[in-house]
């Protein structure tokens, strides 16, 4: 639309012009002045080079010892594994139960590295559990904080996030288990899954080793 004003505006001007001319040669043509010659233009001056433009500083890439991509070790009954995942470090330590023969799994705990004094992870159980009531837990026939809440299921079976203080977590390093029950659904009796605390503190340094 403006280049079109622009258009009409030059057409315009350009017939005032027309027709001034035309109305100028029916006058008589005034006396000759000598003309001036016109001062010579001047060339503009430079314009600056513009400044260079600074590189863009990358953010360092995640790496593992020996620029591995995922690293998979076992401390007693624990995994700790740790891979590169979109250039960042995501490292957890885990330890499930299941069939062994079809390798389903029935069930799991996973953590992650400690964080402002807290170790988050979750738990998945499996179905036919009574979700309202939740999850209890045990280090050694000793309860542990007022247990925990299911948040979802998925088609592997139904998660429930843990977070757990300092004090809980250095309990962990020197028990002996982790005791996880649940009720179920059907009979009301409990579902209970011991988990082997042997391995976890030293499954925890190595996540913190590793930086994840």
């Amino acid at each position: 639309m403006f280049r079109s004003k622009l258009l009409l505006s030059c057409m315009v001007v350009a017939g005032i012009a027309a027709t001034a001319g035309t109305v100028l040669a029916q006058q008589p043509a005034p006396p000759a002045n000598p003309r001036r010659p016109a001062p010579a233009a001047t060339a503009p001056a430079p314009a600056p080079a513009p400044a260079p433009l600074a590189a863009p500083v990358m953010p360092a890439m995640a790496q593992l010892p020996n620029g591995a991509t995922s690293i998979n070790e076992t401390y007693g009954d624990w995994t700790v594994d740790c891979r590169i995942i979109e250039g960042r470090k995501a490292c957890a330590f885990s330890q499930s139960q299941g069939n062994q023969q079809t390798g389903q799994r029935s069930f799991a705990i996973e953590f992650r590295l400690p964080e402002n004094g807290k170790t988050d992870g979750v738990l998945l159980l499996p179905f036919g559990l009574n979700l309202d009531l939740g999850v209890k837990l045990k280090i050694d026939e000793q309860d542990l904080g007022q247990g925990v809440r299911f948040s979802t299921c998925l088609p592997s079976g139904c998660l429930a996030p843990i977070s757990l203080p300092t004090v809980a977590t250095e309990a962990l390093k020197k028990g002996t288990r982790l005791i996880v029950s649940a009720t179920s659904l059907s009979s009301g009796e409990a579902a209970t899954f011991n988990v082997s605390l042997n391995g976890f503190a030293a499954a925890i340094a190595r996540v913190a080793q590793l930086g994840g």
